[in-house]
Protein backbone atom coordinates (compact mmCIF):
# COMPACT_ATOMS: atom_id res chain seq x y z
CA UNK A 1 0.00 0.00 0.00
CA UNK A 2 1.41 3.38 -1.03
CA UNK A 3 1.76 6.30 1.32
CA UNK A 4 -1.21 8.06 -0.20
CA UNK A 5 -3.35 4.92 0.11
CA UNK A 6 -2.36 4.52 3.75
CA UNK A 7 -3.26 8.15 4.42
CA UNK A 8 -6.65 7.72 2.71
CA UNK A 9 -7.32 4.53 4.69
CA UNK A 10 -6.43 6.29 7.95
CA UNK A 11 -8.69 9.21 7.06
CA UNK A 12 -11.63 6.91 6.33
CA UNK A 13 -11.03 5.02 9.59
CA UNK A 14 -11.00 8.31 11.50
CA UNK A 15 -14.18 9.47 9.73
CA UNK A 16 -15.88 6.18 10.65
CA UNK A 17 -14.77 6.55 14.27
CA UNK A 18 -16.15 10.09 14.41
CA UNK A 19 -19.42 9.01 12.76
CA UNK A 20 -19.94 6.20 15.29
CA UNK A 21 -19.30 8.55 18.20
CA UNK A 22 -21.62 11.25 16.84
CA UNK A 23 -24.54 9.22 15.47
CA UNK A 24 -24.47 6.01 17.52
CA UNK A 25 -23.06 7.16 20.85
CA UNK A 26 -24.76 10.59 20.67
CA UNK A 27 -21.56 12.40 21.62
CA UNK A 28 -21.18 16.08 20.82
CA UNK A 29 -18.65 17.41 18.32
CA UNK A 30 -16.88 19.18 21.17
CA UNK A 31 -16.46 15.96 23.15
CA UNK A 32 -15.39 13.96 20.11
CA UNK A 33 -12.77 16.58 19.33
CA UNK A 34 -11.49 16.55 22.90
CA UNK A 35 -11.27 12.74 22.94
CA UNK A 36 -9.40 12.59 19.61
CA UNK A 37 -7.38 15.77 20.16
CA UNK A 38 -8.77 17.48 17.07
CA UNK A 39 -10.87 20.62 16.67
CA UNK A 40 -14.65 20.48 16.46
CA UNK A 41 -14.32 21.99 12.99
CA UNK A 42 -12.28 18.99 11.86
CA UNK A 43 -14.92 16.76 13.41
CA UNK A 44 -17.53 18.53 11.26
CA UNK A 45 -15.37 18.08 8.13
CA UNK A 46 -14.90 14.38 8.88
CA UNK A 47 -18.67 13.95 9.24
CA UNK A 48 -19.18 15.67 5.88
CA UNK A 49 -16.59 13.35 4.36
CA UNK A 50 -18.31 10.33 5.90
CA UNK A 51 -21.57 11.32 4.19
CA UNK A 52 -19.86 11.98 0.85
CA UNK A 53 -17.96 8.68 0.81
CA UNK A 54 -20.86 6.50 1.89
CA UNK A 55 -19.58 5.68 5.36
CA UNK A 56 -22.83 7.18 6.65
CA UNK A 57 -26.11 6.22 5.02
CA UNK A 58 -29.64 7.06 6.03
CA UNK A 59 -32.74 4.92 6.37
CA UNK A 60 -36.26 5.78 7.49
CA UNK A 61 -37.96 3.52 9.99
CA UNK A 62 -41.67 3.51 9.21
CA UNK A 63 -42.37 1.65 12.45
CA UNK A 64 -40.51 3.56 15.17
CA UNK A 65 -40.09 2.10 18.62
CA UNK A 66 -42.84 2.67 21.16
CA UNK A 67 -40.57 4.93 23.21
CA UNK A 68 -39.90 7.14 20.18
CA UNK A 69 -43.62 7.51 19.58
CA UNK A 70 -44.23 8.41 23.23
CA UNK A 71 -41.45 11.00 23.14
CA UNK A 72 -42.77 12.57 19.95
CA UNK A 73 -46.28 12.85 21.38
CA UNK A 74 -45.05 14.46 24.58
CA UNK A 75 -42.91 16.95 22.70
CA UNK A 76 -45.92 18.08 20.69
CA UNK A 77 -48.43 17.99 23.55
CA UNK A 78 -46.27 19.93 26.00
CA UNK A 79 -44.06 21.98 23.66
CA UNK A 80 -40.85 20.43 24.95
CA UNK A 81 -37.38 21.18 23.61
CA UNK A 82 -36.37 17.53 23.94
CA UNK A 83 -37.84 14.33 25.33
CA UNK A 84 -36.08 11.01 25.79
CA UNK A 85 -38.23 8.04 26.83
CA UNK A 86 -36.16 5.18 28.18
CA UNK A 87 -37.36 1.57 27.66
CA UNK A 88 -37.27 0.10 31.16
CA UNK A 89 -39.71 -2.80 31.03
CA UNK A 90 -38.30 -6.11 32.27
CA UNK A 91 -35.24 -4.43 33.73
CA UNK A 92 -33.94 -4.77 37.27
CA UNK A 93 -34.08 -1.06 38.02
CA UNK A 94 -35.92 1.62 36.07
CA UNK A 95 -34.08 4.24 38.13
CA UNK A 96 -30.68 2.95 37.05
CA UNK A 97 -31.75 2.77 33.41
CA UNK A 98 -33.07 6.34 33.45
CA UNK A 99 -30.02 7.54 35.37
CA UNK A 100 -27.63 6.04 32.80
CA UNK A 101 -29.61 7.58 29.94
CA UNK A 102 -29.64 10.97 31.69
CA UNK A 103 -25.86 10.85 32.12
CA UNK A 104 -25.43 10.29 28.38
CA UNK A 105 -28.03 12.97 27.62
CA UNK A 106 -26.15 15.55 29.69
CA UNK A 107 -22.70 14.55 28.46
CA UNK A 108 -23.74 14.99 24.85
CA UNK A 109 -25.12 18.49 25.39
CA UNK A 110 -22.87 20.24 27.86
CA UNK A 111 -20.02 22.43 26.61
CA UNK A 112 -17.17 24.34 28.31
CA UNK A 113 -19.12 27.61 28.42
CA UNK A 114 -22.08 26.09 30.32
CA UNK A 115 -22.96 26.51 33.98
CA UNK A 116 -24.62 23.38 35.37
CA UNK A 117 -27.13 23.37 38.24
CA UNK A 118 -28.13 20.19 40.09
CA UNK A 119 -30.90 19.51 42.58
CA UNK A 120 -31.08 16.38 44.75
CA UNK A 121 -32.69 12.95 44.72
CA UNK A 122 -32.02 9.26 44.21
CA UNK A 123 -32.21 9.38 40.42
CA UNK A 124 -29.78 12.29 40.11
CA UNK A 125 -27.44 10.61 42.59
CA UNK A 126 -27.51 7.48 40.42
CA UNK A 127 -26.92 9.61 37.32
CA UNK A 128 -23.64 10.96 38.68
CA UNK A 129 -22.34 7.38 38.94
CA UNK A 130 -22.68 7.05 35.16
CA UNK A 131 -21.21 10.42 34.21
CA UNK A 132 -18.16 10.31 31.98
CA UNK A 133 -15.71 13.17 31.88
CA UNK A 134 -17.39 16.57 31.61
CA UNK A 135 -15.87 19.81 30.30
CA UNK A 136 -14.53 22.13 33.04
CA UNK A 137 -17.82 23.86 33.80
CA UNK A 138 -19.06 25.57 36.93
CA UNK A 139 -21.34 23.23 38.91
CA UNK A 140 -23.91 24.83 41.21
CA UNK A 141 -26.02 23.29 43.95
CA UNK A 142 -29.65 24.39 43.52
CA UNK A 143 -31.06 23.66 46.97
CA UNK A 144 -30.00 23.23 50.55
CA UNK A 145 -29.61 19.73 51.97
CA UNK A 146 -32.35 17.43 53.21
CA UNK A 147 -32.27 14.31 55.35
CA UNK A 148 -29.42 12.16 56.63
CA UNK A 149 -28.72 9.98 53.59
CA UNK A 150 -25.44 11.50 52.43
CA UNK A 151 -25.31 9.33 49.29
CA UNK A 152 -28.23 11.22 47.74
CA UNK A 153 -27.62 14.65 49.27
CA UNK A 154 -27.24 17.60 46.90
CA UNK A 155 -23.70 18.19 48.20
CA UNK A 156 -22.65 14.63 47.30
CA UNK A 157 -24.29 14.96 43.87
CA UNK A 158 -22.45 18.25 43.38
CA UNK A 159 -19.15 16.70 44.49
CA UNK A 160 -19.40 13.79 42.05
CA UNK A 161 -20.31 16.02 39.11
CA UNK A 162 -17.50 18.46 39.94
CA UNK A 163 -15.00 15.59 40.06
CA UNK A 164 -16.04 14.55 36.55
CA UNK A 165 -15.69 18.13 35.39
CA UNK A 166 -12.72 19.55 37.19
CA UNK A 167 -14.56 22.87 37.20
CA UNK A 168 -15.41 25.01 40.21
CA UNK A 169 -18.15 23.80 42.56
CA UNK A 170 -20.58 26.10 44.38
CA UNK A 171 -22.24 24.29 47.30
CA UNK A 172 -25.06 25.55 49.51
CA UNK A 173 -23.93 24.75 53.05
CA UNK A 174 -27.39 25.06 54.55
CA UNK A 175 -30.50 22.96 55.15
CA UNK A 176 -33.24 23.02 52.53
CA UNK A 177 -35.82 23.81 55.23
CA UNK A 178 -34.74 26.40 57.82
CA UNK A 179 -36.41 26.68 61.22
CA UNK A 180 -38.06 29.98 60.29
CA UNK A 181 -38.33 32.51 57.50
CA UNK A 182 -36.02 34.81 59.46
CA UNK A 183 -33.40 32.06 59.80
CA UNK A 184 -33.63 31.31 56.08
CA UNK A 185 -33.11 34.99 55.21
CA UNK A 186 -30.05 35.17 57.47
CA UNK A 187 -28.55 32.05 55.88
CA UNK A 188 -29.06 33.40 52.38
CA UNK A 189 -26.93 36.43 53.29
CA UNK A 190 -23.98 34.37 54.54
CA UNK A 191 -21.10 34.91 52.14
CA UNK A 192 -20.53 31.26 51.20
CA UNK A 193 -24.21 30.58 50.58
CA UNK A 194 -24.68 33.88 48.75
CA UNK A 195 -21.78 32.89 46.49
CA UNK A 196 -23.76 29.87 45.29
CA UNK A 197 -27.06 31.74 45.01
CA UNK A 198 -25.44 34.46 42.90
CA UNK A 199 -24.54 31.80 40.31
CA UNK A 200 -28.21 31.09 39.62
CA UNK A 201 -28.29 34.01 37.18
CA UNK A 202 -25.56 32.35 35.08
CA UNK A 203 -27.07 28.87 34.82
CA UNK A 204 -27.43 27.45 31.32
CA UNK A 205 -28.39 23.85 32.20
CA UNK A 206 -30.34 22.59 35.21
CA UNK A 207 -30.96 18.93 36.01
CA UNK A 208 -33.78 18.21 38.43
CA UNK A 209 -35.59 15.37 40.12
CA UNK A 210 -39.27 15.60 41.05
CA UNK A 211 -41.32 14.38 43.97
CA UNK A 212 -45.05 13.77 43.98
CA UNK A 213 -47.29 14.71 46.89
CA UNK A 214 -49.80 11.88 46.75
CA UNK A 215 -48.54 9.23 46.55
CA UNK A 216 -45.75 10.76 48.60
CA UNK A 217 -42.51 10.26 46.70
CA UNK A 218 -41.21 13.69 47.74
CA UNK A 219 -38.70 13.49 50.60
CA UNK A 220 -39.52 17.11 51.36
CA UNK A 221 -43.07 16.44 52.53
CA UNK A 222 -42.01 15.00 55.88
CA UNK A 223 -39.96 18.10 56.72
CA UNK A 224 -42.89 20.51 56.51
CA UNK A 225 -45.12 21.29 59.48
CA UNK A 226 -48.76 20.21 59.43
CA UNK A 227 -50.07 23.71 58.78
CA UNK A 228 -47.89 24.08 55.68
CA UNK A 229 -48.87 20.62 54.45
CA UNK A 230 -52.55 21.44 54.91
CA UNK A 231 -52.25 24.72 53.03
CA UNK A 232 -50.46 23.03 50.13
CA UNK A 233 -53.17 20.37 49.92
CA UNK A 234 -55.92 23.00 49.98
CA UNK A 235 -54.18 24.74 47.07
CA UNK A 236 -54.17 21.51 45.03
CA UNK A 237 -50.47 20.67 45.25
CA UNK A 238 -49.34 17.93 42.86
CA UNK A 239 -45.68 17.76 43.86
CA UNK A 240 -42.39 19.63 43.83
CA UNK A 241 -39.36 20.12 41.62
CA UNK A 242 -36.18 21.42 43.30
CA UNK A 243 -38.31 22.40 46.29
CA UNK A 244 -40.75 24.43 44.18
CA UNK A 245 -44.35 23.26 44.64
CA UNK A 246 -46.69 23.09 41.65
CA UNK A 247 -50.24 22.10 40.79
CA UNK A 248 -51.04 19.92 37.80
CA UNK A 249 -52.28 22.99 35.92
CA UNK A 250 -48.85 24.62 36.29
CA UNK A 251 -49.49 27.06 39.13
CA UNK A 252 -46.48 27.66 41.38
CA UNK A 253 -47.54 27.69 45.03
CA UNK A 254 -45.85 30.43 47.02
CA UNK A 255 -46.76 31.65 50.50
CA UNK A 256 -44.90 32.76 53.63
CA UNK A 257 -44.29 29.33 55.17
CA UNK A 258 -42.49 28.19 52.01
CA UNK A 259 -39.99 31.04 52.29
CA UNK A 260 -38.24 28.85 54.87
CA UNK A 261 -36.88 26.86 51.94
CA UNK A 262 -33.38 27.72 50.74
CA UNK A 263 -32.74 27.16 47.06
CA UNK A 264 -33.51 28.30 43.56
CA UNK A 265 -36.86 30.03 43.04
CA UNK A 266 -39.32 29.67 40.22
CA UNK A 267 -38.48 32.96 38.49
CA UNK A 268 -34.77 32.09 38.57
CA UNK A 269 -35.28 28.58 37.24
CA UNK A 270 -37.45 29.82 34.37
CA UNK A 271 -34.50 31.88 33.09
CA UNK A 272 -32.35 28.77 32.49
CA UNK A 273 -32.10 27.82 28.82
CA UNK A 274 -32.18 24.04 29.28
CA UNK A 275 -34.10 22.60 32.24
CA UNK A 276 -33.99 18.80 32.29
CA UNK A 277 -36.25 16.74 34.54
CA UNK A 278 -34.99 13.22 35.19
CA UNK A 279 -37.65 10.92 36.62
CA UNK A 280 -39.25 7.49 36.55
CA UNK A 281 -42.51 5.96 37.71
CA UNK A 282 -46.16 6.74 36.93
CA UNK A 283 -46.67 8.34 40.35
CA UNK A 284 -44.75 11.42 39.23
CA UNK A 285 -46.76 12.05 36.06
CA UNK A 286 -48.95 14.87 37.36
CA UNK A 287 -45.97 16.63 38.91
CA UNK A 288 -43.92 16.49 35.70
CA UNK A 289 -46.88 17.81 33.69
CA UNK A 290 -47.29 20.63 36.21
CA UNK A 291 -43.57 21.46 36.19
CA UNK A 292 -43.53 21.76 32.39
CA UNK A 293 -46.63 23.93 32.39
CA UNK A 294 -45.10 26.12 35.08
CA UNK A 295 -42.01 26.71 32.94
CA UNK A 296 -39.82 24.73 35.36
CA UNK A 297 -38.88 22.05 32.80
CA UNK A 298 -38.45 22.03 29.04
CA UNK A 299 -36.64 18.73 28.49
CA UNK A 300 -37.38 15.29 29.92
CA UNK A 301 -35.49 12.05 30.46
CA UNK A 302 -38.14 9.63 31.72
CA UNK A 303 -39.15 5.99 31.58
CA UNK A 304 -41.94 4.56 29.45
CA UNK A 305 -44.24 4.04 32.43
CA UNK A 306 -44.08 7.71 33.35
CA UNK A 307 -44.43 8.81 29.71
CA UNK A 308 -47.51 6.61 29.23
CA UNK A 309 -49.18 7.99 32.34
CA UNK A 310 -48.44 11.59 31.32
CA UNK A 311 -50.04 11.05 27.92
CA UNK A 312 -53.04 9.44 29.61
CA UNK A 313 -53.46 12.54 31.80
CA UNK A 314 -53.17 14.89 28.83
CA UNK A 315 -55.57 12.84 26.68
CA UNK A 316 -58.10 12.74 29.51
CA UNK A 317 -57.93 16.51 29.90
CA UNK A 318 -58.49 17.02 26.18
CA UNK A 319 -61.51 14.75 26.18
CA UNK A 320 -63.29 16.65 28.95
CA UNK A 321 -66.10 18.89 27.69
CA UNK A 322 -65.28 22.58 28.01
CA UNK A 323 -67.32 24.46 30.57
Amino acid sequence: MSGSDEELHAQRALAAQVARAYYLDNRSKVHIGQALDISRFKVARLLDSAWETGIITISINENPQREDRLATRLRHMLGLQECLVVPTEDTASARQQVAAAAARFLTNRIAPHDVLGLSWGRTLAAMTEYLAELPPVRVVQLTGSLGNDLAISPIEILRRAALRSGGEAFPIMAPLVADSVEAANMMREQSQIRRALDNFADLTIAMLSVGSWNPATSQLRGYLDEATQARLEEAGVEGEVAGIFVTRSGEVLDFDQLHRLIGIRAHELRMVQTIIVVAEGAAKAGTVVGAVRAGLANSLVIDNELATKMISILDEERSRPSS
